[in-house]
Parts: structure tokens; sequence; C-alpha cells
């Protein structure tokens, strides 16, 4: 009988190259990708009907896979990172790793943060500036993985208390919203930090509370619901994550509020408003239908300062008596964070931020009010990755 164990002692240590075969794997990921785009992606990269929906989801899910692949193959050959997505039917999102999260009062801390998040900023700048006014005694909380960044603060502006949070996400799916028990024209409420913990949120905010009013154009899950454009502007979220606006009095001819959301891959909406910043230009109102928009009162916004980089905004009465605020100065506050786009979402007691199981910003009378929806950010990274 052969002595296995003398012969393997004996034998010259032998190492596969597998460079070859990890560049052969990469060409044939290459290829795939390269005939998803020229044989499945519609020429508009959007669709009005429902197998050209299929084809587009298709080669949205072709492209994740060969891109994955490729950084599978290429291992150590490349830095390429994996694309993470959420399904749009999915009424909650992967847990955040609770590593991720931190607080600090130091901003030279966020510094850091700002730094391992390098990848996922791409090259955008950051509106958290360590020169502001913070309010004292307030921490700064953060989330970091690869594909959500997250910085929340307080600081004064004008002598107002301003609650912020700068989001910067990998994929426009992790902009999502929660309609309570997931179905439109629930008569169910919810207080916000309890919408945001059944979704696994890393950060939420308040929305339209469509359910105490009929106005504006409302789409949820891509069905449109309800279409009174008259007097309300309105806030379309793309697929790709963007911000699209009508403007009160817009999309009122028959079918016309279909064509655009087929058009521009919209997913969901609000109806609230009205625009504070579009295309970089401040919007001021003298009249809205809408938020006693001249009255001194809590407000709520979301805005983007670019590509799948977003910033929310709350300014609400503290115990010390920092002013309210009314609509256009709102607009003056959210524009100074140099934005594109800004869109007021409801105020007054509704005005929340949540964040790390709680909010974070002073809600008006010291108490939580039921709500019907919230706008949320989430990790697109499941659980089984940093488990």
């Amino acid at each position: 009988m052969r002595n296995t164990s003398h012969d393997a002692q004996s034998a010259p240590a032998r190492t596969v190259d597998k460079r070859p075969l990890n560049l052969l794997l990469f060409l044939v990921c290459a290829a795939v990708m390269a005939w998803t785009l020229l044989n499945l992606h519609p020429a508009s990269g959007t669709t009005t009907t429902p197998v050209g929906g299929a084809r587009l989801n298709l080669s949205d899910k072709l492209d994740v896979y060969a891109h994955n692949a490729s950084a599978d193959a290429l291992g150590d050959m490349a830095q390429t990172r994996k694309i993470y997505t959420l399904q749009e039917s999915a009424t909650k999102a992967p847990a955040p790793n609770p590593a991720g999260f931190g607080t600090t009062y130091d901003p030279a801390t966020i510094a850091d943060v700002i730094q391992r998040a390098t990848p996922l900023l791409d090259g955008q700048a950051v509106a958290f500036d360590p020169t502001v006014e913070f309010v004292p005694g307030e921490p700064i909380r953060y989330y970091l993985d690869d594909t959500i960044l997250v910085i929340a603060w307080k600081e004064y502006i004008n002598d107002s208390c301003c609650t912020l949070a700068e989001v910067k996400i990998a994929h426009g799916s992790q902009l999502r919203r929660k309609l309570a028990e997931d179905v439109y024209g629930s008569s169910v409420q919810f207080y916000a930090t309890e919408l945001a913990k059944t979704v696994n949120a890393v950060i939420a905010s308040n929305a339209d509370y469509y359910a105490y009013r009929d106005q504006g154009i409302t789409v949820y899950q891509r069905k449109l619901y309800r279409n009174k454009p008259a007097l309300v502007d309105t806030c379309f979220f793309t697929a790709s994550g963007d911000m699209l606006f009508s403007h009160a009095g817009e999309l009122m001819g028959e079918g016309e509020a279909q064509r655009f959301i087929d058009d521009n891959d919209v997913v969901f909406s609000c109806s609230f408003g009205p625009i504070l910043v579009e295309d970089g230009v401040v919007e001021y109102h003298k009249d809205y239908v809408l938020g006693e928009i001249n009255i001194p009162d809590s407000r709520t916004c979301i805005a983007m300062t670019d590509s799948l980089h977003y910033l929310l905004m709350t300014v609400n009465e503290t115990v010390s008596g920092r002013p309210r605020i009314n609509i256009n100065q709102l607009a003056d506050f959210i524009s100074s964070k140099n934005v594109i786009k800004a869109y007021a979402l409801d105020g007054g007691q509704t005005s929340e931020l949540v964040m790390m199981g709680g909010p974070i910003n002073r809600i008006d009378f010291g108490c939580e009010r039921t709500v019907s929806d919230i706008i949320y950010f989430a990790t697109a990274i499941p659980e089984e990755v940093w488990k």
C-alpha cells in the first residue's frame, strides 16, 4: 500500500494561479452586462406598459447580478464594491448594523466618519459643517455602512433651533415610504417612532399625513390613488432616488398625472408643500392652501444636495423659547445648505425626525402625534452580511 502521508510530505507544494480564471469570469460577466444594456433596457429608461416594466425590472436585476459577479470574480485584483438593492414591494428593510451607529459631541469624530464614507460619497461634498453654531449639549448622531451615511445634528440658524439629518445612499431603492398597515386609505394611525421601528429605518421623517386631507397627487407603490392637483404642489420620488415637482394646477388633464408617473419611473409621492427650492432657486410664497405658511410654526422639509444625497430639516419650538418660523424662512434656511431641491412636508406637532429608536428633535407639546405615513431611509445590506 502506498504511504500517502510520506508522499504528501515529500512532494513539493503546488500553488494554483487563479488569476487567468478570475479574468475569464470577469470577461464573461462583462459580456452579460453588455448584452443586458443593448437588449433589455428601453431606450428612454422608463416604461409605460406592464411588459416594459417587467423588462426594466429584469434588466436592473441583471445589471446588479453582473456587477456583483464581476466583483466576486476579480477578488483582490480590484476594489469593486457590490451593489445592494431593496425590493420596492418589501414592507420591511434589513435591520441596520448596531455597530454602524454612534454619537459624539466632537465634530472631529464626524470628520473621521466622513473620511470612511469616501467610497459612498464618490466625490460629493457634504452639507455637514463643523463651524456652525451647534446647540450646546446636543449630541451629533451618525450611522455608516457601505450603502448609507447619516449624520444628524442640531444647530441655530437665525436664532431658531434646527434639527438636520444629512443622508447619502448607494441606491434609489433605499429611499422609501411607509403607510400605516401598508395600505392606502387605512384608518389606523401610529406614532412615527412606531412606523420607523417596524421598517428598520436608519432615519425617518414625518411625511404629508395624507389621511388628514384630500388634496394633491398621491402615488404609492407606483399606483395613482388621488389626483387633485389644483391647489397643492406635489413631490414625486422616482426609482432612481430623484425628487421631481409639479406645481399646483399642473397635470390636471385627463391621464396627464399617470403619463408623468410612467414616463418618470415614479414610485411614490407626497402632497403637502409648497416647493421651497427648485433647480437651486428659492421659491417664495405669499399664500398657500396648506400649512398656515405665514405664521410662525414648526416646519419640516426634505431636500437634495446631489444625486442620492439628501437633507432633512425640522424647526421646532424649544423650552427656551427659540422662535419657530414661516414657510419663506424655512426656504431660506434650507437654501443656506446649498440644496438644489427642497419641498415642505407636514408641520406643527407632526414635525419629527426619528433615529436610534426615538425622535431627535423636540416635538411640539412634548409628545408625538399619531400619523398615517413616514418617509425613511434604510440600509440595503442584508442582515446576514454583518451578523
